[in-house]
């Protein structure tokens, strides 16, 4: 019973026809830390993650080389771990009476769990991801090969016909960004300028759990290929940053505009089919000795609200700190959420933790995702 549920949901969801797909207005791939800190990333971003927030920030690097490695990420929300902690093998008890009767008990009690199972899923919403970057980042230029993909499952009791409906959206990033610093006659101007090539796909595809006509579409593997099909394209980024140094006090303005004359994508996959032209800036101020410092930061991104988007989905909040180098805290105002999150650097290997909720619906409170990501860094 609980396998065929599982196959006729997964049947009709990858039958169902594309409904739409939305690119947001956050860069197309960010840092864990850089999350952790309310995702306000224009005047202070980290690793790979600066070339897709403002390549002005390589300038800025203390040594030549500002990052050279790779880091791995992956994301699962809270009502995923839930679930899963639910239902972990618990320890064996003791033996004793007719085994007949314990199989018979036994086989009673893993149907009745594979049952809860399908059920507690299709109830809880399901958003799981990863990401790779592997990146070369100086003072004077940057690259990176980036990629990054998240998968939601959600279902409702009533959708909008009134039967059980199920939805699945997908994320998918992919590509190569080569960004370099701009420096000016004056110090306290820099340009930044970020080239890249994208590979994207976002998906939304809805079904009714009770309509047959969809399983029977599902047996058409033409179906499905725009959930694995990707658009792709180049497109160009430009920044301006403004920084002026004080011996214990440093403040940075940020002004970014992102795939400056929109930029298209051609291919097989449903959407996008463009990369909106969005225009953001930022405001920075850091405290700091010769090793420890505080960033506040806050970012107004679209400010023509080229993806028409709530406003709280457009302006990020947050504040990094960091100690000796080595040690990292932030936390922060996401999507209407607050984030937070840690970095420990231990020379050739650092790992963060963030927490921070993306709220898939048009306020805060409707569709939120709960989100767990760590991450796993190689290099120096």
């Amino acid at each position: 019973m609980a396998r065929s549920s599982v196959a006729i949901a997964l049947g009709m969801i990858l039958g169902a026809q594309a409904a739409h797909a939305k690119k947001t207005v956050e860069p197309v791939y960010q840092d864990p830390f850089d999350l952790a800190a309310g995702g306000a990333s224009l005047t202070r971003a980290s690793k790979e993650g600066t070339l897709f927030s403002n390549p002005a920030l390589l300038h800025l690097a203390s040594g030549f080389i500002r990052w050279i490695g790779s880091s791995t990420t992956l994301t699962i929300n809270k009502e995923s771990v839930n679930t899963a902690r639910k239902f972990l093998p618990k320890s064996a008890g003791g033996s004793g009476g007719a085994s007949s009767s314990n199989s018979s008990t036994t086989d009673s009690s893993t149907t009745n769990s594979s049952t809860e199972i399908v059920n507690d899923v299709l109830k809880n919403p399901v958003r799981v991801g990863w990401g790779e970057a592997i990146s070369l980042l100086t003072r004077r230029v940057g690259g990176a090969f980036f990629s990054r993909f998240e998968l939601d499952l959600g279902a409702h009791e009533y959708g909008p016909a009134g039967l059980p409906q199920i939805e699945l959206q997908t994320e998918s990033y992919n590509g190569f960004a080569l960004g370099a610093p701009v420096p000016t006659p004056l110090s306290w101007l820099i340009f930044g300028v970020t080239a890249k090539y994208i590979m994207a796909s976002e998906e939304y595809v809805s079904a009714d759990l009770v309509d047959q006509t969809q399983v029977t579409k599902y047996s058409d593997p033409k179906m499905a290929k725009s959930l694995y099909s990707q658009n792709s394209g180049v497109g160009l980024d430009a920044a301006a940053l403004l920084f002026f140094q004080g011996s214990s006090l440093d403040l940075t303005m940020a002004a970014k505009a992102d795939d400056i004359g929109d930029t298209q994508l051609s291919g097989d996959s449903s959407g996008p089919k463009q990369l909106k032209q969005v225009t953001s800036a930022g405001l920075g101020l850091t405290l700091h000795t010769g090793a420890d410092a505080i960033h506040l930061a806050a970012d107004y991104r679209d400010i023509g609200n080229a993806y028409k988007q709530p406003l709280f989905k457009r302006i990020y909040a947050g504040t990094k700190v960091t100690l000796r180098q080595h040690l990292g805290v932030a936390a922060g105002f996401y999507q209407g959420y607050p984030s937070m999150g840690a970095e420990v650097d231990l020379f050739f290997l650092r790992l963060a933790l963030t927490a921070y909720t993306r709220e898939l619906g048009d306020h805060p409170g409707v569709a939120p995702r709960r989100m767990y990501m760590f991450s796993l860094s190689t290099g120096f």
